[in-house]
Order: structure tokens, then C-alpha cells, then sequence
């Protein structure tokens, strides 16, 4: 296709957004066809500032028009995600949605099935990926610069929140709407780039606090171990009740160390020689292995939201592949339900985790 005509489902903060970015021409190949807001002050704005942009009630009436557009993008409460998803690619349009994918992995996955047989692209908007530190990481990890990866931390706690967060949208922090913390919310994210950097883990062991700095139902504090079969042992921590935070992720290897501090500066500390090769060649008893540290340059970076919506035009024009398909949103989904069922049961869970155990200890809590 030449153009690719774009549906905004959902006109909340990120929405609007997105909405804005593909009506000022500012992400190429893309007009903006339409957007879906159920609010009725939503679409008395939508037709006064969106002049000729069609408006939609709700996903029913998007479903009855479908000829007026190519593409949806969904940035609903994630709870939906799925449900929309699998409407859109029943009527034949490629989707590009918000973080999470959804709230079962079962369910994610069989939306990434359903796009596959219907022929339509599925994309997720996972713009910490266009982070130039990130990437950087990314590229050293993979040209082996650490050497054989084998331990893992990553401290991220800048996401403290009062009650007015949670208290901004009736379905934010509560099982039955959310259907989780901050792990299904601001987590997603920084699970996506641990999996893309590091590979998906083989077992999860979770320790989590619900309601430790708030009064909600759902987790704001979270301490995850990932254990990898060729090794590697990783831990996250986060929060949303602690501040001032501080974002950290430290990578070790047998050449060395490898940092990214607050997602703008990336510090290689490399060994003289391998920690594996030193201990065969020390023969002092307290021998000390030196290292030199040096920051590495990254790039300038941009408006990552702008480089996915523009990725996705690409790839719909062009064929260029997609930064973040939806098997990638898939694998955070599936790194979130293992941490949940490791911390309510109270043990290590292999990955996958067992999608109806899952959800059979999720609808206890939400009262189902």
C-alpha cells in the first residue's frame, strides 16, 4: 500500500498522543482515518480539533466501517488489548498495540496465532528499544565484548506513585480491571528489553508486596530472580513507592562489566584478561585481575514512540521488518505470569508457566 490509513483506538493520554503525531504528518506513510473514544467529551474534542477525521463510538462501529481504514492502533486498558486485537485482525487490519499484549499469555498467544492466519501484521509499541543506550547494549552483548554472560541486576525504582495515580482512572490498581501492579503496567518495558539483551529466562522466582505503599489491592514492589540453563542469573527490582529511584542495570561477564545508568550512559569495565584465563594463570593468593573502565558514545536519541509508528508505516509499505512483533510482546506476557504464580505460590516456575494455573490463581483475585 501506498498510505497507510491509521485508527486510534482509545483517546486517553497515550492516544491522544499517538493521535497527534500521525495527524501533524509527523510519522510518514500515515494519515490518520479515525479515532474510537467512547467519551462523549472525548468526541465533541476529536471533532472540533480533528477536522475531517472520522470519529468512532466504540469498536462495534469500527468493526460496521472497516472499510474506511488499514491499520489499528490499540491504546485501551490493557485488560482489552486481546479482545480488540482479535476483532481487528477478524476484519482484516494489522494492529499495533500499547504495552502489555494483554494479561495471559494464552490469550496473547492466541492473537499472535490469529494475526499469522489472517495475513495482518501484529506490532507493539516497545519504544524503550529505540533508546540509543539499549541498543548499544544490545550490539556489545551480542559481539561477545563481556564474554560469556553470567550475572545480571537491574535496579529500576523510578516509578513512584501517590494515590492520585492510582486513583486517576477507575481501572487502574485492582485485579478485576487492571488485573495487576506494576509488573503488568510499568514493568513491561524493562521485562521486554531484559528478554531482547539477555533472552528469555527458563525459570522465575518471584517475591512481591501488594498494597505496601498504598492502599491497593495489587503489587507495587517487586523482587524477581531469573535462572538461565546456560548460567546466567539475573534480578529485578522495582517499585512504586520508593524515591528518589535510581535506574541501573549492570551486566557481568568473564571480560568484564557492562552499565547502563539512568537510560542515558553506557560504561564498559573490561578485564585485562578473562576471569576464566586469570584464575588459570594467578598464582598469587589474593591476586587482583585489573580492569579500565570507559563510557562508551551513543547516539543522540529520538522520540521512540515516533520511530515504532514510523517502523510500523515501513513495514506495511515497504515490508521492513518490525522492531517489536507480537511474539515479542508475547514473551514479556509470559515473564509476567511466571513472576505472579512464582510469588503467590510461593516457589520457582518454569517458563512457560501454566497458562490455566495462571489464570485459575488470577480469578481468585479477582473475585471470580
Amino acid at each position: 500500500m501506498e498510505q497507510v490509513r491509521a485508527a486510534v483506538i482509545g483517546f486517553g493520554g497515550m492516544g491522544r498522543q499517538y493521535a497527534e503525531m500521525i495527524r501533524d504528518g509527523r510519522i510518514g506513510g500515515m494519515v490518520l482515518a479515525g479515532v474510537c473514544c467512547r467519551n462523549g467529551q472525548g468526541q465533541e474534542l476529536l471533532k472540533k480539533e480533528y477536522p475531517g477525521v472520522l470519529v468512532y463510538r466504540d469498536v462495534d462501529e469500527m468493526v460496521s466501517r472497516q472499510a474506511e481504514y488499514d491499520a489499528a492502533v490499540i491504546v485501551t486498558p490493557h485488560a482489552s488489548h486481546v479482545e480488540i486485537g482479535l476483532r481487528m485482525v477478524e476484519a482484516g487490519k494489522h494492529i499495533l498495540v500499547d504495552k502489555p499484549a494483554g494479561v495471559c499469555a494464552g490469550e496473547v498467544r492466541r492473537l499472535v496465532d490469529e494475526a499469522k492466519k489472517a495475513g495482518v501484521s501484529f506490532g507493539m509499541i516497545f519504544n524503550t528499544r529505540m533508546n540509543p543506550v539499549f541498543r548499544k547494549a544490545k550490539e556489545l552483548v551480542e559481539e561477545g565484548v563481556l564474554g560469556k554472560v553470567g550475572r545480571a541486576v537491574w535496579i529500576c525504582n523510578t516509578w513512584f506513585r501517590t494515590p492520585a495515580y492510582h486513583h486517576s482512572a477507575p481501572w487502574r490498581s485492582s485485579w478485576k480491571k487492571e488485573c495487576g501492579g506494576l509488573l503488568i503496567n510499568q514493568s513491561q518495558h524493562y521485562l521486554d528489553i531484559w528478554q531482547w539483551i539477555l533472552g528469555m529466562p527458563d525459570q522465575v522466582f518471584a517475591t512481591m508486596d501488594y498494597g505496601k505503599y498504598n492502599e491497593i489491592e495489587v503489587d507495587d514492589n517487586v523482587d524477581i530472580q531469573f535462572f538461565y540453563e546456560k548460567g546466567l542469573h539475573g534480578t529485578f527490582v522495582s517499585s512504586t513507592g520508593e524515591n528518589p529511584g535510581v535506574n541501573r542495570l549492570e551486566i557481568w561477564g568473564t571480560k568484564g562489566r557492562l552499565t547502563v545508568e539512568d537510560t542515558s550512559r553506557v560504561i564498559l569495565d573490561e578485564n585485562e584478561m578473562p576471569t576464566d584465563e586469570f584464575a588459570r594463570v594467578n598464582q598469587e593468593v589474593y591476586g587482583v585481575l585489573k580492569h579500565h573502565a570507559r563510557e562508551i558514545p551513543v547516539e543522540e536519541g529520538s522520540n521512540g514512540y515516533q520511530m515504532v509508528l514510523e517502523n510500523f508505516s515501513k513495514h506495511l509499505r515497504e515490508g521492513t521488518p518490525l522492531l517489536a512483533d507480537g511474539w515479542e510482546g508475547l514473551k514479556a506476557i509470559m515473564m509476567t505470569n511466571g513472576a505472579y504464580l512464582s510469588s503467590w505460590q510461593e516457589r520457582k516456575v518454569s517458563l512457560p508457566a501454566d497458562e490455566e494455573m495462571f489464570l485459575a490463581e488470577l480469578k481468585k483475585r479477582q473475585g471470580m
